[in-house]
């Protein structure tokens, strides 16, 4: 049984880019076709019945988005080889419904992931002004300033990865 996770589809109200667009899922898509996880005419057919980009074959090759490989999730709920249903709220979270915006997706790798208002912490390892903090805020889908802006207090989670290609 796949367990749920919503995206967000808007930086949120915390953040200085608050109400701007993420494009987390057209991250997702170009990971998960990079992947061969899925094709580029189903995340067209998915742009369309979700209204997510209103995406076309041609547009979608002129309009290339940064893979997203994993996600940053408060909480140790994950384990290789679990499964999650991608999703996004289709207006305001919590208060309307949920759009799927891919299929099931495996979790290939996880790795313990925290910060205080300093550092950020990779099993417990300090990360500050690394190259591998560098990826993973690339992997996450983010730049270096915003991901500081939404981690921005102290946090306890996990990397959960979908790309058996990734190392940290």
């Amino acid at each position: 049984m796949s367990k749920v996770r919503t995206f967000s589809r808007v930086y949120p109200s915390y953040h200085p880019r608050k109400c701007e667009e993420t494009f987390f899922v057209q991250k997702i898509w170009e990971s998960l076709i990079q992947l061969e996880e899925i094709s580029l005419s189903r995340c067209c057919e998915l742009s369309r019945q979700t209204g997510i980009g209103n995406y076309t074959m041609n547009s979608i090759r002129q309009v290339k988005f940064d893979p997203k490989h994993h996600t940053v999730r408060a909480g140790h709920h994950f384990k290789v080889g679990d499964w999650f249903s991608p999703r996004v709220w289709s207006g305001k979270p919590y208060a309307s419904k949920q759009i799927i915006i891919a299929p099931d997706i495996q979790v290939k790798k996880v790795w313990d992931f925290e910060s205080d208002e300093e550092e950020f912490y990779l099993y417990g390892t300090p990360l500050l002004a690394s190259e591998t903090l560098n990826q993973i805020v690339k992997n996450d889908g983010l730049t270096i300033p915003d991901f500081f802006r939404w981690f921005n207090k102290p946090f306890d989670g996990q990397i959960i990865c979908w790309n058996e290609n990734i190392e940290y």
